[in-house]
């Protein structure tokens, strides 16, 4: 997945209308860049791959004093299909960077309350899934090989951060109504 497109359709779709400008101050101002690996000029170049490829569209152009031209931008039928489809790998999509269902929530402008609750059962079911393989996989060494030692270490690492992020969709899940308010 593109995050950076995905986060450009998202902010651009929040916004109705924009310029790059625009859409890195919503992107600071959220502080994506804390949990985000994406730097500033790959929102930038996200902007003209989605308008190269018709996602979004030029609205106007502004010019203000002696600033550059700014470029407005929408987002178009198939830049919302294609938001759509992002959107939903990344609520999906947990490993390996464990924010996937927290951005998908964190761009939301379409998704219902029902639509969401099932994208977190799915995201748990994948994270049960990912466990149970873990535990299986634990189950089948020696329980007091080298092997077994060496795995279990890092595997109880892999285990706590799927625990940590069942438990904060669940939480996320419970208070979806408040979430939801405070989007709009």
């Amino acid at each position: 997945m593109n995050k950076a497109q995905f986060i450009v359709l998202g902010i651009l779709e929040q916004l109705g209308e924009g310029s790059g400008y625009d859409i890195k101050h919503i992107y600071d101002q959220n502080k994506f860049y804390q949990w985000v690996d994406i730097k500033i000029g790959s929102i930038y170049h996200a902007i003209k791959q989605l308008h190269k490829e018709s996602f979004i569209s030029e609205v106007k152009k502004l010019q203000e004093g002696n600033y550059p031209t700014k470029t407005i931008y929408t987002v178009t039928n198939e830049g919302k299909k294609k938001f759509d489809t992002l959107q939903k790998k990344s609520f999906l999509g947990l490993f390996p960077d464990f924010y996937g269902f927290k951005l998908a929530l964190k761009l939301n402008t379409r998704r219902t309350e029902e639509e969401i609750n099932e994208y977190a059962q799915m995201a748990i079911q994948i994270i049960d899934e990912k466990l149970d393989a873990m535990k299986a996989h634990l189950n089948s060494l020696e329980p007091n090989s080298h092997r077994y030692t060496y795995d279990s270490f890092f595997i109880q690492h892999d285990q706590r951060l799927y625990e940590a992020e069942k438990e904060w969709i669940q939480e996320a899940v419970k208070n979806i109504d408040l979430i939801m308010r405070l989007e709009q």
